[in-house]
């Protein structure tokens, strides 16, 4: 990976957002009827380049708890994105969420709620690992242990002491550490950006024949 460095892998996911944004005007374009999928999607999109730099902010910041409930979020906009190719009317779904009605309320082809669960299940169908940081982010969406373990500043072995940081910012550590997060979010971001300009791409065809989302 070119510039390896946090700066660099920061400037990498700022890139991709940035593509995002030009992607989704060309999907759309700009004399595109708009329906209730569209709305759905765009609201979508907003919600991942917004994480992600806010993201970006965190990490820069060193909020690593703050960083780590986001990148869960994430992978919930790419699960609920991900499950409009579960649902049979999916005109009808987007409309009622945008009317308020709870995602996980609705139901999929085969009459299966759309729990996270559930969601979770399918996108790991094709996403391996999007169960792996989805367990571990949780934690941090929810007051856990971790949030004990992340204020530890540094231990001595040899004295038997531990020392903490009662601060909003991380203890001093190494920007390494922060590699594998900077780098899940890279992936949970594309991911869910490529996942909305498929439903694009099938709704706003090159050819210009919209395609039917029942």
């Amino acid at each position: 990976m070119p510039d390896a460095d946090l700066a660099g892998r920061l400037r990498r996911l700022e890139n991709l957002e940035n593509e995002l944004i030009h992607k989704g005007v060309q999907s759309i374009g700009p004399n595109a009827a708009i329906h209730q999928t569209d709305l759905f999607l765009l609201g979508a999109l907003r919600r991942t380049l917004a994480q992600s730099r806010g993201f970006r902010d965190l990490i820069s910041a060193r909020n690593f708890p703050c960083a780590a409930a986001i990148l869960r979020l994430q992978l919930d906009t790419a699960m609920r994105v991900n499950a409009l190719s579960l649902i049979h009317d999916v005109e009808n779904a987007c409309r009622a969420v945008l009317n308020g009605e709870q995602f996980n309320r609705l139901k999929d082809r085969d009459r299966i709620k759309m729990s996270d669960a559930h969601l979770l299940r399918k996108l790991a169908e094709s996403h391996p690992w999007a169960s792996k940081v989805y367990k571990e982010t949780s934690d941090f969406v929810h007051l856990s242990g971790r949030h004990f373990i992340s204020s530890i500043a540094r231990a001595d072995d040899a004295t038997r002491t531990v020392h903490f940081q009662i601060s909003g910012e991380d203890p001093r550590r190494p920007e390494e550490d922060y590699f594998e997060a900077v780098d899940a979010f890279f992936e949970a971001t594309k991911l869910s950006g490529t996942l909305i300009l498929a439903c694009w791409m099938t709704i706003h065809p090159p050819n210009g024949e919209r395609a039917d989302t029942n």
